[in-house]
């Protein structure tokens, strides 16, 4: 992930909101169409995001599971879905939201796909998502996720996962030694497989064509400017850290880079859904 801390992570979320692909969120709204009721899979639970993105395009009565890495995570998603949704009363095991006509009944599980070896806590329901926390996955953890979905024959929806481009400007000459390096910390080997880190949704994608899925995928570029400059400034810390690493003794070129003020960055990435045909 580009954006590690809470903070950063919030104030992406309303970049979010302009980088999403219409045509992929529509393929997703429009399948579910005329369901009074669905069941969702968020495979990473972050903050809330991707079910506060979502859950007001889907049925009136939905039924969410997060699963989270830790009771951290978990602490986080449902503090901030409450931030969202102020009357939302606790459960159990997570919260019931009645907002704006929907009710939405969430459910938190302690649950690492990617430690897993890509399976799931319990059978796949309609619809499953993740944001980027997918470039975690090795390619054997994506391929057996797909086949798990695909013997259910449940959608798949995956968004805003960052596909290998980024362009700061003004341009520096090193800024692709950089951008390199990142891509090398990205996909290293955390203890279940080496990463796919950005080559992540092309893997996926192909995996589920080749499942007979119809896959629908399109860019969703982040376009930061001076009102996002911590984002701009976070990633200029994420490139030079990973720099650091493979450019031992390097300190002071690093420093010299990052130095070098930045008005603008675009992040390249990826929504696809994936439908089973």
């Amino acid at each position: 992930m580009l954006f590690r801390t809470t903070d950063l992570q919030l104030l992406k979320e309303a970049a979010d909101k302009r980088s999403k692909n219409s045509d992929v969120s529509d393929a997703v709204s429009g399948w579910f169409e005329g369901r009074a009721s669905l069941d969702v899979l968020d495979l990473h639970a972050g903050t809330g995001a991707t079910l506060r993105a979502l859950a007001p395009l889907l049925a009136p009565d939905q039924a969410w599971t997060l699963y989270a890495r830790d009771a951290a995570e978990e602490a986080l998603a449902r503090d901030h879905l409450t931030r969202w949704a102020p009357a939302a009363q606790a459960t159990e095991d997570g919260l019931f939201i009645d907002r704006q006509g929907q009710k939405i009944a969430v459910r938190f599980k302690l649950h690492d796909v990617v430690a897993a070896g890509g399976k799931l806590a319990e059978p796949a329901p309609s619809l499953v998502v993740i944001d980027d926390d997918l470039m975690r996955y090795s390619a054997i953890a994506i391929r057996m996720l797909v086949a798990i979905l695909a013997d259910r024959r449940s959608v798949m929806h995956a968004r805003l996962i960052y596909d290998g481009r980024l362009k700061l400007m003004p341009h520096h000459a090193a800024d692709g030694a950089f951008t390199a390096a990142l891509h090398r910390r990205f996909m290293r080997d955390s203890g279940h497989g080496e990463a796919m880190g950005p080559q992540a949704a092309n893997e996926l994608s192909e995996q589920l064509r080749l499942s007979d899925y119809s896959v629908i995928e399109g860019p969703s570029h982040m376009h930061l400017r001076a009102a996002e400059a911590p984002l701009i400034r976070a990633v200029q810390k994420e490139l030079a850290e990973a720099q650091r690493i493979v450019a031992k003794g390097h300190d002071v070129m690093i420093d010299a880079w990052l130095a070098r003020p930045r008005a603008t960055l675009e992040i390249s990435q990826t929504d696809l859904v994936g439908v089973p045909t």
